[in-house]
C-alpha cells in the first residue's frame, strides 16, 4: 500500500522528523529578540556547532542530485558540479576571521563600511539575484528527488507531480525559519549535518551488490564498455562542460562566490572566537568535499546499472530513483528526511540573510531610517517569505534543467565578489570602482549566457571575471580617491580581533606596523601571513589535492 507514491514507513519517519524540527524552530523563537540574535545568534555557538552549521549551511539537495543528474550524461566529470568549490576551501580559513572582524550582521555591510554611499545597495541586488537562484536550485533538486523517490519523474501526470511536490515541500522550512532565525538554523544544522553525512553512505554498499552489477569492478567494466563518442564514463575530465580550463576557472572563481554569500557573516560570525570560526567554516565545508566523492561513486553505480538494465533514464530525478530502487522502506524515508534536512538548512540560511540585507540595507537605510528593532524583525522575516516566492518562480523557469540553475547562481555571486576581494587587498578601490566591476561583469553575463549564444563554458565563467576586475581598477582610477580615513578605519577592523576594540582607536601604523606588511606597491595592503594562517590554507590545500588523488585512485584503479 502507498501514499501518495510514498510508502508509510517512509512517511512515518518523515512526520517524526518534521516535528522535531518545528520544535526546534520555536523553542529557537524564545531566544529572539533583535536583528543580532535572529541572524548571528549572539555570537555563541562553539566548534562543533560551527562546523555542522558550515556543512549543513553549504550542502543541499542541489550539491548531491546536482552532482547524480551530470554524472548521467558525463560521467565522474559530474563530481565537479560541487567540487568546483573544492580548491577554493583553502581560503576559507583566511576568509572566516576577516568576515568576523567586519562585525557585520549582512556582507551588505562591507560595502557600507569600505566605500559609504549607495554602493552596497547594488551588492544587495546582485546577491539577492543569485541567492534567489541558489534556493530555487535548492527546491528544484528537492522536488526532482522527491518525485524520483515516488516514481513520478516521467509520464504524463510528471508535471502535476512537480508543481504539487514543488509548492508543497517549502512549507516547513518557511515556517522554522520564519520562527527561529539562524539559532533554529544553527541548531537543526548540527542534527541534519551528520544525517547528511550518513546519506552519502548509506545507498552505496545496497548499490555496489545489485545482482546487476556484483561489485565495483562490474561497474567499472559497464562504463569503460559505454564510454564513447568523447564522453569517457571514468574520467573526472569532460571536454564539454568540465575540462581542465574550466576547473581552474572555477575553482579560481570559488574564493570570489565565498565572499559574496550574504549568509557569509552569519556563518562565520557566529561562532565564540575565531579559532571557531576558521575551523568551523573550513572543515565543515571540507567534509562537503569529502561526501561528494561518495555521491559520485553512488551515480556511477546508478548509471552502470541503469546501462545494464536499458532502463530509460531521467537525470535531474536520477537520484530519488536509486534511493526508491536500493533501500527499504524505512530507510527511504530516513534519505529523504536528510534530503529534506538539507533543503531546510541552505534554505533557512538563505532566506533569512537575504532577508536581512534588505531590512538593514534598503528598508532601514533608504525606506524607514527610523525602524525599531522590532520593525526591522517583522519586515526580515516578511522579506524572507518574499525570497522564497521568487525562488519558487525561478525553480520553474529551471525546471527542465537543474544543473544550469546550480552554474548560474556560482558565476552570477562569483564575479559578485570582486568588489569585496578588491577591497580588502587595494586602498585605491573606490565606490566608482565598485559601480564599474559589477556591471560590466553583469552585463558581459547576460549578454554571454542569455543575449548571445555559443559561447562555451570557459567564456562565460571567465569574461564576466574579468571584466569586473578590469572594471573595478579602470572606474576607481578613472575617479577621486577613496576617503583615506574610511580606508584606515576598515583596515583597522579587519585587523583587530573581535574583543580588542580599544585598538580601532590608534593609528593604522600601530595596529599593523610596516614590518608586518607584505605587498604595499601600487595602493596594494596585503599583510603578512601569521604562522597559524599560512599552516592552516597548506593543510587545507594538501586535503583538498588528496581528495582528487583518492577519487582518481578509486577510478582508475
Amino acid at each position: 500500500m502507498e501514499i501518495l507514491g510514498l510508502n508509510p514507513a517512509i512517511w512515518l519517519v518523515l512526520a517524526v522528523y518534521f516535528a522535531a524540527m518545528i520544535l526546534i524552530g520555536w523553542f529557537a523563537r524564545r531566544r529572539i529578540h533583535d536583528q543580532n540574535s535572529y541572524l548571528l545568534g549572539d555570537r555563541a555557538f562553539n566548534i562543533w556547532y560551527m562546523v555542522m552549521h558550515s556543512f549543513g549551511a553549504g550542502t543541499n539537495p542541489g550539491d548531491v542530485a546536482g552532482v547524480v543528474s551530470k554524472t548521467m550524461s558525463s560521467g565522474a566529470a559530474g563530481v565537479w558540479v560541487s567540487w568546483m568549490w573544492l580548491f577554493g576551501t583553502p581560503f576559507y580559513w583566511i576568509i572566516a576571521p576577516i568576515v568576523r572582524r567586519l562585525r557585520a550582521v549582512t556582507m551588505a555591510d562591507y560595502f557600507e563600511q569600505r566605500y559609504g554611499g549607495y554602493s552596497s545597495v547594488l551588492y544587495v541586488m546582485l546577491a539577492t539575484l543569485g541567492m534567489t537562484m541558489c534556493l530555487a536550485s535548492v527546491l528544484l533538486a528537492t522536488t526532482r528527488t522527491v518525485q524520483g523517490m515516488m516514481g513520478k519523474a516521467g509520464g504524463p501526470d510528471a508535471d502535476l507531480w512537480f508543481f504539487g511536490i514543488l509548492f508543497s515541500s517549502t512549507f516547513v522550512f518557511v515556517l522554522y525559519g520564519y520562527f527561529g532565525g539562524i539559532i533554529a538554523a544553527i541548531r537543526t544544522d548540527m542534527v541534519q549535518g551528520i544525517m547528511i553525512i550518513v546519506l552519502s553512505c548509506l545507498a552505496i554498499p545496497a548499490a555496489l551488490n545489485m545482482p546487476e552489477l556484483g561489485g565495483w569492478a562490474e561497474v567499472k567494466g559497464v562504463l569503460r564498455q559505454a564510454s564513447g563518442g568523447g564522453t569517457e564514463y571514468l574520467s573526472i575530465i569532460d571536454p564539454e562542460s568540465f575540462d581542465l580550463l574550466n576547473i581552474i576557472l572555477l575553482s579560481m572563481s570559488a574564493p570570489l562566490t565565498a565572499l559574496a554569500l550574504p549568509h557569509l557573516a552569519t556563518v562565520c560570525g557566529s561562532g565564540r572566537t575565531e579559532w571557531e570560526s576558521r575551523v568551523g567554516f573550513a572543515t565543515g565545508n571540507f567534509l562537503k568535499r569529502v561526501c561528494t566523492m561518495g555521491w559520485c561513486v553512488l551515480a556511477l553505480c546508478w548509471l552502470a546499472y541503469l546501462i545494464q538494465t536499458q532502463t530509460e533514464i531521467h537525470p535531474d530525478a536520477a537520484f530519488g530513483d536509486s534511493v526508491r530502487s536500493l533501500l527499504f522502506p524505512f530507510l527511504q524515508g530516513v534519505m529523504l528526511a536528510c534530503v529534506m534536512a538539507a533543503a531546510m538548512s541552505s534554505g533557512d540560511a538563505f532566506q533569512i540573510t537575504v532577508a536581512g540585507l534588505f531590512s538593514n540595507n534598503i528598508y532601514k537605510r533608504i525606506l524607514n531610517p527610523g525602524a525599531s528593532e522590532a520593525t526591522l524583525l517583522r519586515v526580515t522575516r516578511l522579506a524572507g517569505l518574499g525570497v522564497v516566492v521568487a525562488s519558487l518562480a525561478v525553480a520553474i523557469v529551471y525546471r527542465n534543467n537543474m544543473v544550469n540553475s546550480i552554474m548560474d547562481y556560482f558565476r552570477i555571486l562569483g564575479f559578485t565578489g570582486i568588489s569585496i576581494a578588491v577591497g580588502i587587498v587595494w586602498r585605491r578601490m573606490n565606490g566608482a570602482g565598485v559601480y564599474v566591476g559589477l556591471l560590466s561583469s553583469a552585463l558581459c553575463f547576460l549578454v554571454l549566457r542569455y543575449g548571445v549564444g555559443g559561447f562555451s563554458p570557459n567564456a562565460v565563467t571567465a569574461l564576466p571575471l574579468l571584466a569586473g576586475i578590469t572594471g573595478s581598477i579602470a572606474g576607481s582610477l578613472c575617479t577621486r580617491p577613496p576617503d583615506a580615513e574610511r580606508v584606515a578605519l576598515f583596515l583597522k577592523r579587519i585587523y583587530t580581533p573581535i574583543g580588542k576594540e580599544e585598538m580601532l582607536e590608534r593609528d593604522l601604523n600601530e595596529v599593523v606596523p610596516p614590518r608586518s606588511r607584505l605587498v604595499t606597491v601600487g595602493g596594494l595592503f596585503i599583510v603578512k601571513p601569521t604562522r597559524q594562517t599560512w599552516m592552516g590554507f597548506s593543510l587545507y590545500l594538501v586535503l583538498c589535492i588528496t581528495c582528487v588523488v583518492i577519487l582518481t585512485v578509486i577510478l582508475r584503479g
